[in-house]
């Protein structure tokens, strides 16, 4: 310190500490910044971490996205063969309707004017079956 008068340091004691303090305090958080700044290898650490947890953010974001897109695509299937399934009632319906007024109208023996259940059973299952073999060719 220079003694030539210009210098603004406080004459009292007790002000004199106070400066020494707050000179001090300053001193150390100047020399934990640099610190800070010298430790590359923490700043790596840090700078993988802030990575990772990016990382996270956006793999929890794109697995939501999928599992909405995942359960979408569900109900639009559902949908579409439930459609189907009624598409195919109606037509196995219709079809059973004009085979038994066809055999009505057929001067036929008795017997062979009461359809079998088992045919009735077997049309309806070749109708389904050629209603899902067609809605997984079209979803393929």
């Amino acid at each position: 310190m220079s003694s030539s008068g210009t210098s603004a340091a406080p004459q009292d004691p007790d002000e004199l500490r106070a400066e020494i303090i707050r000179t001090r305090a300053a001193l150390g958080d100047t020399v934990e910044a640099l610190a800070a700044k010298a430790d590359v290898k923490g700043r790596a650490k840090q700078a993988v971490g802030d990575a990772v947890d990016d990382a996270r953010q956006r793999l929890g974001a794109a697995a939501e996205q999928t599992r909405r897109a995942v359960s979408d695509a569900a109900t639009t299937v559902a949908e579409k063969a439930g459609t189907a399934a009624g598409v195919a009632a109606e037509k196995t319906s219709g079809a059973a309707t004009s085979v038994r007024e066809a055999v009505r109208e057929a001067d036929l023996p008795a017997q062979a004017r009461r359809p079998l259940p088992w045919a009735v059973v077997a049309a309806a299952l070749v109708v389904a079956g050629v209603v899902v073999y067609v809605m997984r060719r079209r979803r393929a």
